[in-house]
């Protein structure tokens, strides 16, 4: 998938988003949603395979987009601070 292709999904899944946040709060914090960005069918894991392994069953087809409920990324990434 192409970037402007990737970014077009992202800019459909953040609204869709904003609104299952807004409802699965505080109960399902940390859970993962995969996004539909076409129907705005969303399905919760406890991961990103498992909520597009939800998604997959009703759309084989599709890409979802992935979110995690109550926080604005998927996976934090933290590297150790080095000096030189």
């Amino acid at each position: 998938m192409e970037k402007a292709e990737m970014k077009k999904m992202m800019d459909k899944a953040n609204p869709i988003f904003e609104k299952i946040n807004g409802e699965l709060l505080p109960e399902y914090k940390g859970k993962l949603v995969a996004i539909d960005v076409d129907s705005g069918d969303y399905f919760m894991g406890d991961s990103g395979l498992e909520a597009c392994e939800k998604g997959r069953k009703k759309y084989p087809n599709k890409i979802f987009v992935c979110k995690r409920i109550g926080f604005g990324y998927v996976y934090q990434v933290k590297t150790p601070f080095f000096r030189a």
